[in-house]
């Protein structure tokens, strides 16, 4: 916890705020809020990148859970980064791109650390955007093998 900052001002937009954080990976602004169902929601900007992993840890795998979020293999849990214009979604997104989940876990199997670029979503590997185009179950976790194995096998065509 931390007393408000200014970009806690940002990203609470006029909202009010129940208690104020700062990422100790990121050092990014975090705040909870309450929702409109009485439960206590949390409110963060996406890094653009993760933060750098002194022991070579790579993407272990991805939970969706209201957003993509990774699991580093040295057990370091993040939101998938992400631009700021966008937000990264799984299954029938009502005009969402699971292309964007897909661009990013595939830097990401590479190189856990890269910055993302989502300018060309559409040339994701359309397995990997098969794979996040599927319904998946809030809290659904998709292991790096199932993510390597999306990114190089073809989707089926009906």
């Amino acid at each position: 916890m931390c007393d408000p900052t200014a970009a806690h001002a940002v990203l609470a937009r006029g909202d009010a705020a129940e208690a104020f954080f700062i990422d100790p990976l990121t050092d990014m602004p975090v705040l909870r809020t309450p929702d409109d169902r009485g439960k206590s929601a949390w409110r963060f900007y996406a890094p653009l990148s993760l933060p750098a992993s002194g022991g070579g840890a790579e993407l272990a795998s991805v939970v969706l859970h209201h957003t993509v979020w990774l699991i580093t293999s040295d057990g370091q849990v993040h939101p998938a980064p992400c631009t700021p214009t966008e937000h990264l979604w799984w299954g029938d997104g009502w005009g969402d791109r699971p292309s964007e989940a897909a661009t990013v876990v595939n830097a990401l199997l590479e190189d856990v650390g890269a910055t993302v670029n989502l300018r060309e979503h559409w040339k994701a590997p359309k397995g990997l955007t098969a794979l996040f185009n599927e319904e998946h179950k809030h809290g659904a976790e998709l292991t790096r093998s199932t993510l390597l194995h999306a990114r190089m096998t073809p989707p089926c065509t009906r």
